[in-house]
């Protein structure tokens, strides 16, 4: 079930889109509307806080574990999830959804074109945002730019190359929404291709950077995945907050960094010379006030800042990661 938090035991690198298996037997869910309205009424937050309470029969399989003998000499049962602590539940279909308050989560709107005109054809993105990946549906505009979906989660998504990218913050249970899209090619980003002199002194996988005279950078590789912290010198890979990361598991960076506790986000299209599409350029704040930018280049390869201090400006490292470059690979 998307939305479970990563584990150091068990099935924890499965590709999204596969069947769970355990002890050899396999356990699909069944994504219904009952599972589409139960992710999405858990998924809302209003201050970072949830907005139902939420019940739903759930069936499954129930694996208690192995028993272990405690030091205090009593019998528990584990072996499943973080460092096996725990008993696991499978969950294979959801049914009988309710909420306290009683939820309406329809949501409508129109999409407009640059010229202020009924967009028609478009294909929007819903998001109930919790989990990687995030519980999506879809849907196309009617000939008077008109969309809705039901059980809606809280984010919308246009990402279609000729328009920049739209990503919204939305009451799943509110007011329709109007959407005016905007020509890609007044925010297009445009990353030039790495020469045989650019690498030098640059790091990094797909995207190269280069390190100012200020900051150093440590690699570290954990199966599949390769990292670089990157700091200043008179501090430690702990304390990075820039960090360039590839993880060749296929489909297993999370979206583009924007979501549901975001202030505020904006994107742009990271595009090579030719105008090919190669990521999502996205950057905000988040509501406890960290400032965010996630520069996500494919399906494996990502450049990405958190500040944890809320009077640190994103400036310095705005630069490191404008300065990039994509290699041939």
């Amino acid at each position: 079930m998307p939305g479970v938090v990563a584990s150091t035991a068990n099935d924890n690198q499965r590709t999204p889109g596969k069947d769970i298996t355990e002890n050899g037997t396999s356990y699909a869910i069944e994504k219904n509307e009952s599972f589409r309205r139960l992710y999405a009424l858990i998924s809302i937050r209003k201050n970072g806080k949830s907005v139902y309470s939420v019940t739903a029969t759930l069936k499954g399989a129930f694996l208690a574990g192995d028993p272990q003998r405690g030091s205090d000499g009593a019998i528990r049962y584990a072996g499943y999830g973080h460092l096996g602590c725990c008993s696991l539940f499978v969950i294979t279909q959801v049914s009988d959804v309710d909420s306290i308050p009683p939820a309406h989560l329809d949501l409508s709107g129109v999409v407009l074109s640059p010229d202020g005109k009924p967009a028609r054809g478009i294909t929007l993105l819903n998001d109930a945002d919790g989990g990687y990946p995030p519980v999506r549906q879809q849907t196309v505009t009617d000939n008077s730019g008109q969309f809705h979906f039901a059980d809606a989660g809280q984010i919308i998504r246009i990402e279609l190359p000729e328009y920049r990218p739209v990503g919204r913050l939305v009451d799943a249970a509110g007011s329709p929404v109007s959407i005016r899209l905007e020509r890609a090619q007044s925010s297009d980003w445009i990353v030039p291709a790495c020469s045989k002199n650019s690498t030098k002194n640059r790091v990094g996988f797909k995207a190269l950077i280069s390190l100012p005279s200020s900051m150093d950078a440590e690699y570290y590789k954990n199966d599949d995945e390769q990292t670089y912290f990157v700091y200043p010198k008179e501090s430690s890979p702990p304390e990075a907050e820039l960090i360039v990361e590839h993880d060749g598991r296929s489909g297993s960076l999370a979206g583009n960094g924007a979501g549901r506790e975001s202030i505020w986000f904006s994107e742009r299209w990271i595009k090579d010379s030719t105008g090919h599409v190669l990521g999502i350029d996205a950057r905000g704040r988040d509501r406890n006030g960290i400032y965010f930018r996630s520069a996500v280049l494919g399906e494996h390869d990502w450049v990405l800042y958190g500040l944890n201090k809320k009077d640190e400006s994103p400036s310095e490292l705005d630069k490191i990661i404008d300065g990039l470059c994509i290699t041939a690979n």
